[in-house]
């Protein structure tokens, strides 16, 4: 899919426009994610009408109709306020939850041409059922949802109490809660659960690993606890092992703060597990997931070592409330990138060790102590896409990666639709999948000798090169309705003029010299041409010159050889009309004729012989058929006589076959 549907016909779609005042109910710096994108079809949650607007992204593509668009109303809509949309795998589930309910929404039939929800009616009605609506809305509060790693009908739902749910959603009766897992020290009353919430011993979120073979759940405190997945075939009414909190290396006083609210896991089953922790501080904390060499009995076999940390740089006002569970949001996107959402907008963070790991999961031993060393050697880089810092927190309602292209598209509470980047990124990969999206026909190999021709660096390119920045350039949505402070602009002024000299005017200085140096090479490179031109005119005329000469000696030597043929032929012709036969050559013609003569007549007398042979066999056969017929015997006397003829005459038939095969052979003859 182009990369350019998303910045003309998506962002400037009639459903954003419908949804311009839609979120101004959404204040503070809680965070939502209303936005949802599966299988080529954007889904946003309004919450005024309470029921979701969906887009076909690949029907917009092909047909750039930017007013059509969906509602999905559902049967039984939420009775909570929404606050994220988690999709299955396979698209025919959507769950919409808050932190007070979960439901889930069956997606209707897509057909006709468009793929659209039944043929494209403008309103559709969605199968929809709740949780355990009355204990989660009254009792409870819902601190993460996700779809279990292996299944497609199971849900797994993190409540404050401590305990983790599981519902299978496919039964005939309705969804159901199958198990409940306890995950730490179960409060008893709302006392009880402020208390844990206070000393940050409820669980905040949770993830699965790569490898779909464990979940990692994580504390408010920063512990980290791991539990199998295989639970789900398992029948024993046993409460489930939860191992750790798991040992992290090197070990710290605050256990790398005490407000952890978000966890999220990077990697391949094929080789190490990155673990991302995030505090309410804006602190993310890159963590190696390996096992535990520990020789304690009590050991869980599992730990994690912290590489590295990262400090976003958010700038939040004293009017900002971050006091809530949610502070950051991480969501993947590349296979080293990562998105962080917060309060003051978005950022991604890159990881070099992702391409050192698996290097080192494919390296053989001679090359392990080589890539070791350049684990460490490059640090992460984060980059601030969006800045919706202002007077009144204002931060974005949804995001979402646009596969393949792997670009981020944040809904603004606005209902602006922005379209960023994830840079840096592979440019060879990117312009391959582009092209492969657009020629979908073509093999691997032509796609990669289109490639090569778009691979060719332009002066243009390198201009470009020395003119990009190194530090990131966020888009500034502030709201138009609301001024900023003195203090506020100073700040921004300074920072815009610190940026200005550092990241532009210096490069553009740069790009002047490179420029002022690629002038002065083609001058150069001009005056000898003109030169070359020079010296090619003279060597041009030149070789008109000898050029007209060998014309005129080629026509010569043709008029040469035409005479020199006419003359051979007329002695030909005259050798051959004057020639006189020597004495030896009448000799032998009369010699020739002579044999000639001989040898017809022998083949006439030849013939003859056959035709006497064939007819004495003839003559044979009859008498033998007649000697039949009479069935007479002969006597002994009349029989040898008989047999004494034909002995007779077949010898003489021989001897004269032999001779004539003796005078054919004289005579050459066939």
């Amino acid at each position: 899919m182009d990369t350019r549907l998303y910045e003309t016909k998506l962002a400037h779609h009639k459903l954003f426009k419908d949804l311009k005042d839609t979120f101004s109910e959404y204040s503070g710096a809680k965070l939502r994610n209303l936005i949802e994108l599966q299988d080529d079809v954007l889904y946003v949650w309004n919450p005024i009408e309470n029921c979701l607007f969906c887009v076909n992204l690949k029907y917009l593509e092909e047909h750039g109709d930017e007013k059509q668009y969906q509602k999905l109303h559902l049967l039984s809509p939420p009775a909570f306020p929404v606050e994220r949309l988690t999709s299955s795998e396979c698209g025919t589930r959507l769950c919409v939850w808050g932190s007070r309910g979960v439901t889930i929404a069956e997606l209707p039939t897509r057909w006709g041409r468009g793929g659209l929800f039944e043929s494209g009616n403008q309103t559709v009605l969605c199968k929809s059922y709740s949780l355990d609506e009355r204990f989660m809305y009254a009792k409870g509060e819902v601190h993460r949802v996700r779809w279990h790693p292996k299944s497609l009908s199971h849900l797994l739902v993190l409540l404050s109490d401590n305990t983790m749910r599981l519902y299978n959603i496919a039964l005939k009766t309705g969804p159901r809660m199958i198990k409940s897992f306890l995950i730490g020290p179960k409060p008893v009353g709302s006392l009880g659960m402020t208390l844990l919430d206070s000393f940050g011993d409820s669980a905040v979120d949770f993830t699965a690993t790569p490898d779909s073979e464990h979940l990692l759940i994580l504390s408010g405190n920063g512990d980290v606890y791991m539990m199998n997945t295989d639970f789900l075939e398992s029948k024993s009414p046993l409460q489930i092992k939860l191992r750790g909190p798991l040992a992290m290396y090197p070990p710290a006083d605050d256990n790398y703060g005490s407000e952890s609210c978000a966890i999220m896991t990077m990697g391949a089953a094929d080789f190490s597990t990155i673990v991302v922790i995030a505090s309410a501080t804006a602190s993310l904390y890159h963590c190696l997931l390996l096992p535990n060499g520990s020789e304690k009995e009590n050991s869980d076999g599992y730990a994690l070592y912290v590489m590295e940390s990262v400090d976003l740089n958010i700038v939040l006002n004293s009017k900002d409330d971050v006091s809530f569970a949610y502070p950051v949001h991480l969501y993947p996107c590349l296979g080293n990138t990562y998105a962080c959402m917060h309060a003051g907008g978005v950022h991604s963070v890159t990881l070099p060790i992702m391409g050192h790991l698996k290097n080192l999961a494919l390296a053989e031993e001679n090359e392990i102590d080589s890539i070791l060393s350049l684990i460490s050697s490059k640090s992460s880089a984060a980059r601030h896409l969006v800045c919706t810092s202002s007077d009144e927190a204002s931060p974005p309602v949804g995001l979402v990666l646009a596969s393949p292209l792997h670009d981020i598209l944040v809904l603004c509470s606005t209902g602006e639709l922005l379209t960023r980047s994830l840079e840096p990124y592979i440019i060879e990969e990117r312009l391959f999948r582009e092209l492969q999206l657009q020629n979908p026909a073509l093999d691997s190999e032509e796609l990669h000798e289109l490639l090569k021709e778009r691979q060719k660096l332009s002066f243009v390119t390198i201009i470009q090169e020395i003119l990009s920045r190194e530090v990131s350039q966020p888009i500034l949505h502030l709201n138009k309705t609301q001024d900023l402070g003195p203090k506020e602009m100073l700040e921004m002024l300074t920072e815009v003029t610190v940026k200005l000299r550092e990241q532009y005017i210096a490069r553009q200085s740069r790009a002047n010299s490179a420029l002022v140096s690629k002038i002065n090479a083609l001058r150069s490179l001009q005056t000898q041409q003109v030169a070359w031109k020079e010296d090619l005119q003279k060597d041009i005329q030149d070789v008109e010159l000898e050029s007209a000469l060998l014309i005129e000696k080629r026509n010569l030597a043709e008029k040469k050889q035409e005479d020199i043929k006419f003359r051979c032929s007329s002695v030909i012709r005259a050798l051959s009309s004057s020639s006189i036969k020597s004495p030896a050559e009448q000799e032998m013609m009369r010699q020739l004729e002579t044999y000639k003569q001989k040898s017809s007549h022998l083949q006439t007398q030849t013939r003859s012989l056959r035709e006497h042979v064939d007819k004495h066999i003839q003559r044979i056969k009859e008498w033998e058929e007649e000697y039949k017929k009479k069935d007479i015997a002969l006597g002994k006397s009349h029989s040898d006589t008989i047999s004494s003829i034909l002995q007779q005459q077949t010898s003489q038939v021989s001897t004269l076959i032999e001779e004539t095969k003796l005078l054919k052979d004289q005579l050459g003859v066939v």
